[in-house]
């Protein structure tokens, strides 16, 4: 197998080797956009996972918070050690979660007897995958401070042989998240994979600072993906006597910025409600089931004119309008 190269963000394209792998060197400086305020969670309702065929939210692992704001109240609250292992894992879990809506990813921490080992799933809305075909995720988290070996992507490549219902498609990735950079051996691992697997350096402040993907993971549609190293000026790093701007790595698409989350949640709310209007007006949240329950009763093969473009022809709409009133 031939040495992994690390050239300042080139393509590395020989079947043995990482798709995409780069150094912290600016290749392309911008100013970087401020660390997300974003919400920390997912606010997709549930018909509009169905209607865009999205799979349901997991059911969180703690009811004492879903946020990393609630994690910490609740912290406080039960006197929790902020050394201990449960603390420093959630945190750093919750901080990934809320960095990468950055990037429009949607995710859940997950947990329970039959997790495999995830700690967070969700939906990736890149560009040209955000209806329907959303990129499936699983996350494992690793904020340990020992040295990681190729160990882990062979666990996280397990995990993905036992993917939960919903992520076990041909468009599910995984990722592996550390506040430490990707070893020799990891790069390697990552390389020889037959799974769709990336790597995240992701400080536990949720700074990005590092990002390599697989070949393989390019092979299922992710060659307009990219990086590009980027200055915050906002936020000066003390080095002696000098201070330089903060630097990290953000995901592109095609050349281009990808819509954060909070973005692409209103992206598919616009959607949704053109959708709604094509075939009938003043529906509340209860009727858009009966309305898609309707649909898929009246097209059982698939109805060409639900593809959210607002172009149903008049026949199709007359035929679902007439079975909404045969149900009322």
């Amino acid at each position: 197998m031939r040495r992994l190269s690390l050239l300042y963000g080139h393509v590395a394209r020989h079947p043995n080797s990482l798709a995409h792998s780069f150094t912290f060197i600016p290749i392309n400086p911008l100013i970087l956009r401020g660390f997300s305020t974003t919400r920390s969670h997912n606010d997709l309702s549930p018909f509009t996972r169905r209607l865009f065929k999205l799979p349901s939210a997991p059911s969180p692992p703690s009811q004492h918070h879903d946020s990393l704001a609630q994690f910490l109240t609740y912290a406080s609250r039960i006197s929790l050690p902020e050394t201990s292992t449960v603390y420093v894992g959630t945190h750093y879990e919750y901080t990934v979660l809320q960095s990468l809506r950055r990037y429009a990813l949607a995710l859940h921490r997950i947990g329970g007897r039959d997790d495999a080992g995830i700690d967070l799933a969700g939906t990736w809305h890149l560009p040209e995958h955000e209806r329907e075909r959303a990129v499936r995720v699983l996350v494992q988290c690793k904020a340990l401070k020992t040295k990681l070996g190729p160990n882990l992507v062979r666990e996280l490549e397990g995990a993905l042989r036992q993917a939960p219902v919903g992520w076990r498609t041909g468009q599910t990735v995984g990722m592996l998240v550390s506040p430490r950079e990707a070893t020799k051996g990891v790069r390697d691992a990552l390389a020889r994979s037959s799974f769709p697997l990336f790597w995240m350096m992701v400080e536990r402040d949720g700074t990005l600072r590092q990002a390599l993907w697989n070949a393989r993971a390019e092979e299922m549609g992710l060659g307009a993906l990219g990086v590009e190293t980027r200055y915050d000026m906002s936020g000066h790093v003390d080095s002696g006597a000098s201070s330089e701007p903060r630097k990290e790595v953000a995901f592109t698409w095609d050349g281009c910025d990808i819509p954060d989350m909070d973005a692409v949640e209103g992206q598919l709310a616009h959607a949704e409600d053109q959708w709604v209007r094509s075939w009938t007006d003043n529906l509340d949240g209860v009727q858009k089931n009966v309305l898609l329950d309707t649909i898929e009763e009246a097209f059982p093969g698939g109805c060409p004119e639900t593809d959210m473009d607002g172009t149903v022809s008049e026949i199709h709409r007359v035929k679902v309008i007439e079975a909404l009133k045969a149900k009322a």
